[in-house]
């Protein structure tokens, strides 16, 4: 019932409604979490059940693809004790595979080519915010502003969909990790090394590297694989650089709720967002973590 009042609030919200739908998947990673594959099974089979009667079988494939494949893989690679890194890239790995057949059957049935039906789904989304914003009580100078901001918009969207796709299952696996650790009251333990101590593996900076250059030097398809490569890789060091402030957090003994005022604005508050992926990058050769030697 939680993960039905969850999907129906968030669609009901709109745009507004972006942050409930990141919890969608918790209540039945949870279950999975406390009761075993069965549990998660019997919730999954239960929200399909009410979805077909309400959205018909679109509303089931949409869901399983958008949120129930992952709060059943997640949890499952969880409980066999993989480390919580781990679990999450291969969660998204086998999410993403799934999303892609599913467009790639639907573009063949369709006569329409992927890219075509997710500059369908871009614009469609950037219109219903813009619906919003014109119900507001704006200028004809704003209005035309925010067209022209949602036309970059779009063509961001649609040169970088695959990376921020992604990157975007990436942080939703994450935030589910996240809660099912505050939520374990003992029930079960999560492997892999606390948030402090979290690095990147080393051969992604690679990928950094080569989406650098590409995007500063190249053009045209390796331009577009380029972007998203930085897509995917600066999210991952954004996490690092999270883990470095967490970690001075922890050793200064800042309070829980300063703590939160502070990932907080790390995460909403520009410039810190590029402070923090920056944070991240220099770890790697820096190693802001390592004990420092006192001299006698």
């Amino acid at each position: 019932m939680a993960t039905l009042l969850l999907l129906w609030a968030a669609g009901g919200l709109g745009p507004a409604g972006v942050l409930l739908a990141l919890l969608t998947p918790l209540p039945a990673a949870y279950v999975h979490m406390r009761l075993g594959a069965s549990g998660g099974a019997v919730v999954l089979l239960l929200t399909a059940t009410v979805l077909l009667v309400t959205d018909g079988p679109v509303g089931i494939l949409l869901y399983m693809l958008q949120f129930g494949l992952a709060s059943f893989v997640l949890p499952l690679l969880l409980r066999r004790m993989m480390p919580w890194g781990r679990a999450i890239a291969w969660s998204t790995l086998v999410t993403l595979v799934a999303v892609s057949l599913f467009l790639g059957g639907y573009a063949v049935r369709s006569s329409q080519s992927p890219g075509e039906l997710v500059d369908h789904y871009v614009q469609s989304e950037l219109s219903k915010v813009l619906a919003v914003y014109q119900q507001a009580d704006l200028t004809p100078a704003q209005l035309d502003e925010l067209q022209a901001l949602a036309g970059r918009t779009a063509e961001f969207l649609l040169l970088a969909y695959p990376g921020l796709v992604i990157a975007a299952t990436a942080v939703l696996l994450l935030l589910m990790v996240f809660l099912l650790a505050r939520f374990s009251r003992g029930h079960y333990r999560i492997a892999g090394d606390p948030i402090t101590r979290w690095k990147a593996p080393d051969v992604l900076v690679w990928l950094l590297i080569l989406g650098g250059f590409g995007v500063f030097f190249a053009q045209g398809l390796i331009f577009k694989v380029a972007v998203n490569l930085l897509a995917v890789t600066l999210p991952v060091y954004f996490l690092q650089g999270f883990a470095v402030v967490a970690h001075f957090f922890q050793q200064r003994g800042v309070a829980p709720a300063l703590r939160v005022l502070g990932y907080m604005m790390m995460v909403i508050v520009n410039p810190l967002p590029a402070i923090i992926t920056g944070i991240g990058i220099f770890d790697l050769w820096v190693d802001f973590r390592k004990p420092k030697i006192k001299k006698s």
